[in-house]
């Protein structure tokens, strides 16, 4: 998913230091989570504010099903916040939208 570098000239070394660390990081056990699905499980999550991906896999002659969804961020804090409202306790939802910070 990753587009053609757009920096300038003396950015690149730099840049390349900070990419090289990231990737780094993303193997990093420390900050991985693994979770095998189950049949009925399902996980939903803001493509925005996770780096999520999937190991390997052999089918075996099983069947694997991925069905993938997109919503609207603003309609998903509303109706959040109108749920929280109609049986929470009215306050603003937090940690919901690309705003939200641990």
């Amino acid at each position: 998913f990753e587009g053609p570098l757009s920096v300038a000239g003396e950015d690149v070394e730099g840049y390349y230091r900070a990419y090289e660390m990231f990737a780094k990081s993303m193997s990093n056990s420390r900050y991985l989570l693994n979770h095998r699905l189950q049949p009925g499980e399902l996980v939903v999550f803001n493509n925005l504010r996770m780096l999520h991906g999937r190991n390997h896999f052999k089918s075996n002659g099983g069947k694997r099903h991925l069905k993938g969804c997109y919503v609207n961020v603003d309609v998903f804090k509303s109706m959040t916040q109108v749920l929280n409202n109609h049986v929470g306790d009215g306050r603003l939802a937090k940690r919901v939208g690309n705003q939200c910070w641990f």
